[in-house]
């Protein structure tokens, strides 16, 4: 969870500098596939979908 913890600051970063959906599809697909590894990699973690709130 530590280490889950220090992508705080860069995740928050992407989401305010980055437009995920973007028109261009190949940049959309590879923003999209990134989030995606980012959430398998949380889910490794821990089970989130366990947390009420």
């Amino acid at each position: 969870m530590k280490v889950l913890a220090t992508l705080r600051i860069p995740v928050d970063t992407f989401f305010e500098k980055v437009l995920v959906n973007a028109l261009d599809e190949k940049g959309r697909a590879n923003r999209l596939a990134l989030l995606t590894m980012l959430r398998d990699a949380c889910h490794q973690a821990a089970d989130f979908s366990k947390i009420e709130g």
